[in-house]
């Protein structure tokens, strides 16, 4: 029984390291072409990359003392499942306001990418100018 909870508790760990090292190298590509397009700094792409590097790197030292045998278990991998379950399923939950957590993380992510891209919603659609383009 010790062994299964073992298992399942390390599949936790590695499956929410998982999600924030996808979720850190998702912003640090968006981070860069910012960048590139003169909308962002340096200081956003470094936090990104660290954001997704450090629990990157926890994965790997997890796996890497971890016996091998557990990684084909049935609690490991339910484990590696649950937070991106528990995620989706909470994803889903309703506001007070009636809209989805799920939306509204959606939509904050695209204000987030607008403001790192330089787009904005006035341009009339020139499709995203920049800063130093006003309307």
């Amino acid at each position: 029984m010790a062994e299964i909870a073992i298992s399942f508790v390390l599949g936790l760990v590695l499956g929410g390291f998982g999600v924030s090292a996808c979720w850190g190298l998702f912003w640090s590509v968006f981070a860069l072409v910012g960048v590139l397009r003169g909308t962002s700094k340096w200081k956003v792409v470094r936090a990104s990359f660290t954001a997704g590097l450090v629990p990157l790197l926890m994965v790997v030292a997890v796996v890497w003392v971890m016996e091998r045998a557990r990684l084909g278990t049935w609690p490991f991998w339910l484990g590696v499942a649950g937070v991106p379950v528990t995620l989706l399923g909470l994803g889903l939950r309703k506001l007070p306001d009636g809209t989805r957590v799920g939306e509204r993380l959606v939509g904050g992510a695209q204000t987030m990418m607008d403001t790192m891209l330089g787009r904005h919603g006035d341009c009339g659609g020139c499709g995203g100018c920049g800063e130093e383009h006003h309307h």
